[in-house]
């Protein structure tokens, strides 16, 4: 015979639906969270973090021959997908060094070799080039192709242009030094010249975008620049400035930088400089004789 619910029954009954139906939910938004902290993770959204917030590069199809008064040549090589990468070759007369550029997160060779006049010594050549998806070059920017861009444009030198190893010097700039590091590490060159370098593009990343803090460093990145690691193995000289007072990639950074290279280095620390470096007379007299200095 079947007992008829008393009201209290009735009552306890709906308060245990209610409960069931409030940890459902609380489950429910809980796998919500952790689905969207995965989603938005760089290294699972790394296509969205490299248009957005890594890289900023601008195309141009343009060729400027002439840059402060020498002659530019215009040369097309390829990385390991393929894809055709541009680069401007401007040489001198004795070619006693060549400097190869790596340069920032921004722009293009036009815009960068706009505001590097300094670097155009009338006895040394500079070659610039443009990333995947920078310029005139195909493709997509992404952290490991900046890696295979940097040893596509370093053997290009070598090969196509027929420079000697040991005469070329590696110049990074901020988002560049991390390539520039990594090649001047693993093949021959002449020496190293790092402004505004990071310690690793994790660290930068959370320096420059505090939220990234909450990510681990697997989900950051499935591939980085470890400066530090890299400089270790560097066997050329070196040459580091960096603004002390650079919110984008902090001072300690290249402090820690320093610390881990051999001998022979020079560091610049610019008191009251941000990362948008102002270079005096006597700095740039000091970095065109370490530049003549190497061997």
């Amino acid at each position: 015979m079947l007992k008829a619910q008393t009201q209290p029954d009735i009552a306890i009954a709906k308060k245990s639906s209610r409960f069931r139906l409030g940890r459902f939910f609380v489950l429910l938004a809980s796998l919500t969270l952790i689905f969207l902290y995965l989603l938005l993770a760089p290294a699972i959204s790394s296509e969205f973090y490299n248009a957005n917030l890594l890289f900023i590069p601008v195309k141009y199809d343009k060729f400027n021959k002439w840059w402060h008064d020498r002659e530019a040549q215009e040369v097309f090589f390829t990385n390991k997908k393929g894809n055709r990468l541009q680069g401007i070759y401007l040489p001198s007369e004795k070619n006693d060094r060549v400097v190869l550029m790596h340069h920032g997160q921004y722009g293009n060779t036009a815009f960068h070799l706009t505001n590097h006049k300094f670097l155009l010594q009338p006895q040394d050549g500079l070659f610039i080039y443009d990333y995947a998806g920078f310029g005139k070059s195909e493709g997509s920017p992404t952290i490991e192709g900046m890696a295979d861009d940097a040893r596509a444009a370093y053997d290009c030198l070598v090969t196509k242009l027929k420079i000697d190893p040991k005469t070329i010097v590696h110049y990074g700039v901020s988002l560049g030094t991390g390539p520039a590091t990594l090649i001047a590490s693993e093949k021959p060159c002449g020496g190293l010249i790092l402004f505004s370098p990071y310690t690793s593009l994790k660290e930068a990343s959370r320096s420059v975008h505090p939220f990234l803090n909450i990510y681990p460093d697997f989900l950051l990145t499935s591939y980085d620049f470890d400066t530090v690691a890299n400089v270790k193995r560097l066997k050329a000289p070196l040459f580091i400035v960096h603004g002390v007072e650079d919110a984008a990639i902090p001072v300690r950074q290249a402090d820690q930088i320093f610390k881990a290279a051999h001998e022979p280095k020079t560091f610049h620390r610019l008191e009251g400089q941000g990362h948008g470096l102002y270079l005096s007379d006597d700095l740039l007299t000091d970095l065109h004789r370490f530049v003549r200095n190497l061997r």
